[in-house]
């Protein structure tokens, strides 16, 4: 082509340029149209557009459409987890993005990563601008309204997990809402405490809190110890009680029954009946009794044992010496 434009071949200068000319619209048309031709790698997603309408959406692999100023491709990473940082990026804090009001009216740091990637390509390109900043300010907002339906120590102690899923839907639900095509994956609390001006208040409510709690489980302990001990004993005294009143009740019966046998005796015979109840008051009365009663009727008696009819021993006595064989 050189030598042509040059005048080096054969010809008239208007033939050799007109050839050139044609040469080089060739390869001009070739390169417009190799311009069309692009490649959509694994984990990627691309959108054809023709005069910026939607046309088709790009799988990964070769492919081609009309080249620019017609139709133009744009390729989005569709598998890549992207994230953004609230409340502390590279190091440095950001307190009026992590400074947050509970529903107990305290102030807490909250700093969280949200992890998200696209999940519908057509709706990411055309119906968001700046996707970045869009799951940034959703998830502030999310954070904020879910700490605020919140008390300050369940969101720093017993709530962590909830209040991370409870962000994640809310967001989920808000980005639906605006049709963008992004899909949350994961949020994730880096940190949530009391901010460092009040830390060390904080940290005296909370030891009085958990002494209060140590205090009221040891009541619940003894009360639990003491009340059934006390149950127990008042069943007890009332078992002893009823036992006792049926006694005494069946002792009165047989008493009873027993006056009344008596009187239908002495009824029958009082004379006899009379007599036995003296013998066996008199029986009654000197049983235990330390005395020998004689009778003054029966005469002398040659030997009386009182040692035997008192119930005493014998005192004991020297082997040398004969004991008596009679006092």
């Amino acid at each position: 082509m050189q030598e042509r434009f040059r005048g080096g071949a054969g010809g008239d200068d208007r033939t050799r340029f007109g050839r050139g000319a044609g040469i080089l619209g060739a390869i001009v048309v070739a390169g417009w149209l190799a311009s069309g031709v692009y490649v959509v790698n694994e984990g990627e997603q691309g959108v054809v557009t023709s005069f910026g309408a939607f046309s088709s959406v790009a799988n990964p692999g070769l492919g081609a459409h009309v080249p620019w100023p017609v139709q133009s491709i744009r390729i989005e990473p569709v598998s890549l987890q992207r994230q953004a940082e609230i409340g502390q990026r590279n190091g440095k804090a950001y307190r009026d993005e992590s400074s947050m009001l509970t529903r107990d009216q305290s102030i807490v740091d909250v700093n969280f990563i949200v992890q998200w990637r696209v999940k519908d390509i057509k709706a990411f390109v055309f119906n968001v601008r700046n996707p970045d900043e869009l799951v940034f300010a959703v998830a502030e907002s999310a954070m904020r309204e879910v700490v605020g339906q919140r008390d300050l120590d369940q969101i720093i102690t017993t709530q962590r997990s909830q209040v991370q899923l409870a962000t994640l839907e809310l967001m989920q639900r808000t980005l639906d809402s605006y049709n963008v095509g992004v899909e949350i994956a994961q949020v994730q609390l880096q940190s949530a405490a009391a901010p460092a001006e009040v830390i060390d208040a904080f940290n005296d409510v909370l030891r009085a809190e958990q002494e209060a709690e140590a205090t009221i489980n040891e009541a619940n302990s003894y009360r639990n110890q003491i009340v059934p001990q006390a149950r127990g004993d008042a069943q007890k005294q009332l078992q002893d009680a009823s036992a006792y009143s049926e006694q005494v009740v069946r002792e009165a019966k047989g008493e009873a029954a027993r006056f009344t046998q008596i009187y239908e005796q002495y009824r029958l015979n009082p004379r006899v009946t009379r007599q036995r109840l003296y013998l066996e008051t008199v029986e009654r009365v000197f049983a235990g009794a330390n005395k020998v009663i004689v009778d003054g009727k029966a005469g002398s008696l040659n030997y009386l044992p009182l040692d035997r009819l008192l119930g005493a021993k014998p005192a004991p006595t020297e082997p040398s010496q004969p004991q008596a064989s009679a006092r």
